[in-house]
């Protein structure tokens, strides 16, 4: 049977590390900057300026250089795992990102792990959630605090908004009075 090149740009691409993203400059850049895609049927509005994945996979035997429009997280595993969505429409799970680009996306991991350790156990205390952060983050030479999450209120509230779980955590908590906002007790003790 003949195969077409789009059929072989639609092959699933395994998962990347290694990985960093750059702008149209070749400026890097946080994946977070792309919009989240929470729902395969979801379209996905406007342009935006062009973001590509630099990465390597099969243990670095070979380099990926992609395109990609959109990112989306799971936080249902024993790990939080985050992919983003080349041009082709392939789905690209990313794994550990080249060290010198992890001050990059620093908050944005943060937030994702946040959202894990939230919901693998929602009546965490705020201590035990930073003394977890800390431990999963600590070949950072800043330890993770509420000012990693600030940049991503947004997405924590869409998060908390689409997970039931999230909503009964015991460190988030909705503002009664305006339902868009999500506003964090998580102090370090």
């Amino acid at each position: 049977m003949a195969s077409s090149d789009d059929e072989a740009e639609t092959l699933p691409v395994p998962p990347v590390s290694n990985y960093h993203f750059v702008d149209h400059k070749e400026e890097p850049i946080s994946f977070s900057i792309l919009p989240i895609k929470w729902d395969e049927g979801e379209r996905l509005e406007g342009s935006q300026e062009p973001v590509f994945l630099h990465g390597t996979v099969d243990n670095g035997l070979q380099k990926v250089y992609k395109q990609v429009t959109a990112w989306r997280f799971n936080i249902s595993g024993s790990k939080p795992e985050i992919s983003v969505l080349s041009k082709e429409n392939v789905w690209i799970t990313l794994q550990k990102p080249r060290k010198s680009f992890e001050d990059t996306i620093r908050t944005i991991l943060i937030t994702v792990h946040c959202l894990h350790a939230l919901k693998r156990n929602p009546d965490t205390s705020s201590k035990s959630l930073w003394d977890l952060l800390a431990k999963t983050f600590s070949l950072y030479e800043v330890r993770p605090s509420q000012n990693d999450l600030v940049d991503h209120m947004s997405l924590i509230g869409e998060a908390v908004k689409r997970d039931d779980i999230l909503a009964k955590s015991q460190v988030l908590f909705h503002s009664c009075a305006d339902n868009e906002k999500i506003m964090f007790i998580c102090f370090v003790e």
